[in-house]
Protein backbone atom coordinates (compact mmCIF):
# COMPACT_ATOMS: atom_id res chain seq x y z
CA UNK A 1 0.00 0.00 0.00
CA UNK A 2 2.78 2.44 0.92
CA UNK A 3 4.67 1.53 -2.23
CA UNK A 4 1.59 2.25 -4.34
CA UNK A 5 1.11 5.63 -2.66
CA UNK A 6 4.77 6.44 -3.21
CA UNK A 7 4.54 5.56 -6.90
CA UNK A 8 1.33 7.52 -7.28
CA UNK A 9 2.90 10.51 -5.59
CA UNK A 10 5.98 10.35 -7.83
CA UNK A 11 3.76 10.18 -10.90
CA UNK A 12 1.86 13.28 -9.80
CA UNK A 13 5.00 15.37 -9.35
CA UNK A 14 5.51 16.20 -13.05
CA UNK A 15 1.83 17.06 -13.32
CA UNK A 16 2.02 19.44 -10.37
CA UNK A 17 5.17 20.97 -11.72
CA UNK A 18 3.52 21.57 -15.06
CA UNK A 19 0.78 23.54 -13.32
CA UNK A 20 3.24 26.26 -12.31
CA UNK A 21 2.11 28.90 -14.75
CA UNK A 22 3.75 32.12 -15.81
CA UNK A 23 1.51 34.08 -13.47
CA UNK A 24 2.76 32.09 -10.46
CA UNK A 25 6.36 32.52 -11.52
CA UNK A 26 5.96 36.22 -12.28
CA UNK A 27 4.08 36.87 -9.03
CA UNK A 28 6.84 35.29 -6.96
CA UNK A 29 9.47 36.98 -9.11
CA UNK A 30 7.76 40.35 -8.68
CA UNK A 31 7.44 40.01 -4.90
CA UNK A 32 11.08 38.98 -4.42
CA UNK A 33 12.48 41.67 -6.66
CA UNK A 34 10.22 44.39 -5.31
CA UNK A 35 11.40 43.58 -1.81
CA UNK A 36 15.01 43.64 -2.95
CA UNK A 37 14.29 46.79 -4.92
CA UNK A 38 13.16 48.52 -1.73
CA UNK A 39 16.50 47.68 -0.13
CA UNK A 40 18.77 48.60 -3.03
CA UNK A 41 19.05 52.23 -1.92
CA UNK A 42 20.83 51.15 1.27
CA UNK A 43 24.09 50.58 -0.62
CA UNK A 44 26.11 53.77 -0.88
CA UNK A 45 28.84 52.40 -3.10
CA UNK A 46 26.97 51.02 -6.08
CA UNK A 47 23.26 50.76 -5.29
CA UNK A 48 21.91 48.00 -7.49
CA UNK A 49 20.77 44.41 -7.44
CA UNK A 50 23.82 43.16 -9.31
CA UNK A 51 24.88 40.92 -6.42
CA UNK A 52 21.42 39.38 -6.16
CA UNK A 53 21.14 38.72 -9.88
CA UNK A 54 24.57 37.07 -9.97
CA UNK A 55 23.24 34.48 -7.56
CA UNK A 56 20.43 33.51 -9.91
CA UNK A 57 20.88 30.34 -11.98
CA UNK A 58 21.85 30.73 -15.61
CA UNK A 59 18.95 30.78 -18.02
CA UNK A 60 18.84 27.94 -20.49
CA UNK A 61 17.82 28.25 -24.11
CA UNK A 62 14.78 26.05 -23.45
CA UNK A 63 13.61 28.33 -20.65
CA UNK A 64 13.90 31.35 -22.94
CA UNK A 65 11.92 29.50 -25.62
CA UNK A 66 9.20 28.61 -23.12
CA UNK A 67 8.96 32.18 -21.84
CA UNK A 68 8.84 33.52 -25.37
CA UNK A 69 5.95 31.18 -26.15
CA UNK A 70 4.12 32.42 -23.06
CA UNK A 71 4.58 36.00 -24.26
CA UNK A 72 3.27 35.03 -27.69
CA UNK A 73 0.26 33.34 -26.10
CA UNK A 74 -0.42 36.27 -23.74
CA UNK A 75 0.92 39.41 -25.42
CA UNK A 76 -1.01 41.69 -23.01
CA UNK A 77 0.50 40.08 -19.90
CA UNK A 78 3.05 42.58 -18.57
CA UNK A 79 4.53 40.11 -16.08
CA UNK A 80 5.09 37.57 -18.85
CA UNK A 81 7.11 40.19 -20.73
CA UNK A 82 9.01 40.95 -17.52
CA UNK A 83 9.89 37.30 -16.95
CA UNK A 84 10.98 36.94 -20.58
CA UNK A 85 13.07 40.12 -20.39
CA UNK A 86 14.72 38.92 -17.19
CA UNK A 87 15.69 35.62 -18.82
CA UNK A 88 17.04 37.43 -21.88
CA UNK A 89 19.16 39.73 -19.74
CA UNK A 90 20.65 36.83 -17.80
CA UNK A 91 21.47 35.19 -21.14
CA UNK A 92 23.33 38.32 -22.24
CA UNK A 93 20.74 39.38 -24.84
CA UNK A 94 20.51 42.92 -23.52
CA UNK A 95 19.05 44.56 -26.60
CA UNK A 96 16.09 42.19 -26.75
CA UNK A 97 15.72 42.35 -22.97
CA UNK A 98 15.52 46.16 -22.99
CA UNK A 99 12.72 46.09 -25.56
CA UNK A 100 10.79 43.55 -23.49
CA UNK A 101 11.21 45.66 -20.34
CA UNK A 102 9.77 48.65 -22.19
CA UNK A 103 6.92 46.52 -23.47
CA UNK A 104 6.17 45.40 -19.92
CA UNK A 105 6.09 49.01 -18.67
CA UNK A 106 3.93 50.00 -21.62
CA UNK A 107 1.34 47.43 -20.55
CA UNK A 108 1.72 48.17 -16.84
CA UNK A 109 3.30 51.61 -16.23
CA UNK A 110 3.60 51.07 -12.48
CA UNK A 111 5.74 47.94 -12.88
CA UNK A 112 8.73 49.71 -11.38
CA UNK A 113 10.85 46.58 -11.04
CA UNK A 114 10.97 46.49 -14.85
CA UNK A 115 12.52 49.96 -14.90
CA UNK A 116 15.00 48.85 -12.28
CA UNK A 117 16.04 45.80 -14.31
CA UNK A 118 16.27 47.98 -17.41
CA UNK A 119 18.85 50.11 -15.59
CA UNK A 120 20.92 46.97 -15.04
CA UNK A 121 20.85 46.00 -18.70
CA UNK A 122 23.17 47.42 -21.32
CA UNK A 123 20.38 49.34 -23.00
CA UNK A 124 21.01 51.91 -25.71
CA UNK A 125 20.71 55.56 -24.59
CA UNK A 126 17.55 56.13 -26.60
CA UNK A 127 15.82 53.23 -24.84
CA UNK A 128 16.83 54.60 -21.45
CA UNK A 129 15.55 58.03 -22.50
CA UNK A 130 12.21 56.51 -23.47
CA UNK A 131 11.91 54.88 -20.05
CA UNK A 132 12.87 58.14 -18.32
CA UNK A 133 10.22 60.00 -20.30
CA UNK A 134 7.58 57.47 -19.24
CA UNK A 135 8.51 57.80 -15.58
CA UNK A 136 8.50 61.58 -15.74
CA UNK A 137 5.02 61.45 -17.24
CA UNK A 138 3.89 59.01 -14.56
CA UNK A 139 5.42 61.21 -11.85
CA UNK A 140 2.93 63.96 -12.68
CA UNK A 141 0.16 61.77 -11.26
CA UNK A 142 2.25 60.09 -8.56
CA UNK A 143 4.66 62.79 -7.37
CA UNK A 144 5.37 61.14 -4.01
CA UNK A 145 5.79 57.53 -5.10
CA UNK A 146 9.12 56.35 -3.65
CA UNK A 147 9.58 53.37 -5.97
CA UNK A 148 8.93 55.55 -8.99
CA UNK A 149 11.54 58.05 -7.81
CA UNK A 150 14.13 55.36 -7.13
CA UNK A 151 13.59 53.80 -10.56
CA UNK A 152 13.89 57.22 -12.21
CA UNK A 153 17.05 57.93 -10.22
CA UNK A 154 18.63 54.68 -11.39
CA UNK A 155 17.88 55.35 -15.05
CA UNK A 156 19.21 58.91 -14.82
CA UNK A 157 22.38 57.56 -13.23
CA UNK A 158 22.83 55.14 -16.13
CA UNK A 159 22.54 58.09 -18.53
CA UNK A 160 25.30 59.89 -16.64
CA UNK A 161 22.93 62.54 -15.25
CA UNK A 162 24.13 62.23 -11.68
CA UNK A 163 22.86 65.49 -10.22
CA UNK A 164 19.30 65.03 -11.58
CA UNK A 165 19.44 61.44 -10.31
CA UNK A 166 20.09 62.78 -6.81
CA UNK A 167 17.63 65.66 -7.09
CA UNK A 168 14.59 63.46 -7.73
CA UNK A 169 15.24 61.89 -4.33
CA UNK A 170 16.19 65.14 -2.60
CA UNK A 171 12.84 66.66 -3.59
CA UNK A 172 11.06 63.68 -2.05
CA UNK A 173 12.96 64.11 1.22
CA UNK A 174 12.12 67.81 1.37
CA UNK A 175 8.45 66.96 0.85
CA UNK A 176 8.60 64.55 3.81
CA UNK A 177 7.32 61.83 1.50
CA UNK A 178 9.89 59.16 2.41
CA UNK A 179 8.77 56.60 5.00
CA UNK A 180 10.84 56.78 8.15
CA UNK A 181 12.28 53.28 7.74
CA UNK A 182 13.65 54.15 4.27
CA UNK A 183 14.91 57.65 5.04
CA UNK A 184 18.50 56.65 5.97
CA UNK A 185 18.74 54.52 2.84
CA UNK A 186 17.46 57.30 0.58
CA UNK A 187 19.90 59.77 2.13
CA UNK A 188 22.74 57.28 1.62
CA UNK A 189 21.92 57.04 -2.08
CA UNK A 190 21.69 60.82 -2.38
CA UNK A 191 25.13 61.14 -0.77
CA UNK A 192 26.53 58.51 -3.11
CA UNK A 193 25.20 60.25 -6.22
CA UNK A 194 26.35 63.71 -5.16
CA UNK A 195 29.82 62.41 -4.30
CA UNK A 196 30.03 60.63 -7.65
CA UNK A 197 28.91 63.80 -9.42
CA UNK A 198 31.51 65.85 -7.54
CA UNK A 199 34.28 63.46 -8.57
CA UNK A 200 33.15 63.58 -12.20
CA UNK A 201 33.15 67.39 -12.16
CA UNK A 202 36.62 67.44 -10.57
CA UNK A 203 38.00 65.21 -13.32
CA UNK A 204 36.39 67.36 -16.01
CA UNK A 205 37.81 70.53 -14.45
CA UNK A 206 41.30 69.03 -14.23
CA UNK A 207 41.20 68.08 -17.92
CA UNK A 208 40.05 71.57 -18.90
CA UNK A 209 42.76 73.20 -16.76
CA UNK A 210 45.43 71.06 -18.40
CA UNK A 211 44.26 72.14 -21.82
CA UNK A 212 44.19 75.82 -20.87
CA UNK A 213 47.62 75.78 -19.17
CA UNK A 214 49.40 74.07 -22.03
CA UNK A 215 51.95 76.75 -23.09
CA UNK A 216 53.16 74.92 -26.18
CA UNK A 217 51.26 76.37 -29.13
CA UNK A 218 49.98 73.97 -31.70
CA UNK A 219 51.48 74.37 -35.20
CA UNK A 220 49.17 76.31 -37.48
CA UNK A 221 48.87 75.36 -41.14
CA UNK A 222 48.86 79.02 -42.17
CA UNK A 223 52.26 79.74 -40.65
CA UNK A 224 53.77 76.70 -42.38
CA UNK A 225 52.38 77.83 -45.70
CA UNK A 226 53.79 81.35 -45.27
CA UNK A 227 57.22 80.00 -44.35
CA UNK A 228 57.29 77.69 -47.37
CA UNK A 229 56.12 80.51 -49.65
CA UNK A 230 58.93 82.83 -48.43
CA UNK A 231 61.56 80.15 -49.03
CA UNK A 232 60.29 79.56 -52.55
CA UNK A 233 60.45 83.30 -53.31
CA UNK A 234 64.11 83.48 -52.26
CA UNK A 235 64.99 80.56 -54.52
CA UNK A 236 63.13 82.06 -57.46
CA UNK A 237 65.03 85.37 -57.07
CA UNK A 238 68.29 83.62 -58.05
CA UNK A 239 66.85 82.56 -61.39
CA UNK A 240 67.12 85.03 -64.33
CA UNK A 241 63.91 85.48 -66.22
CA UNK A 242 63.93 85.74 -70.03
CA UNK A 243 61.23 86.49 -72.52
CA UNK A 244 58.24 84.24 -72.48
CA UNK A 245 57.82 81.48 -69.92
CA UNK A 246 61.29 79.92 -70.23
CA UNK A 247 63.98 80.61 -67.65
CA UNK A 248 67.71 81.11 -68.25
CA UNK A 249 70.12 79.92 -65.61
CA UNK A 250 73.11 82.22 -64.88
Amino acid sequence: MNAEKSNKHSEELPVCASRITTSHFCHAFHVVFLAAFCTLIVIATKPSLADETKALPATTAQEITDLQKQVDDSPQDAKAHLAYAHALRLAGKHELAAKEYLEATSLEPSLFVAYHELSLSKARPELLDEAIERLNHLRENQPKNLMLRVALSELLEQRGKLYPAAKVLVDLVYDNAVPEQYLPKVKARIHYLLAKNKDAMAVEKAVNDDLENDSTPLPLPESSLRRNAATKTMKDAKVMQNFGNSTLLP
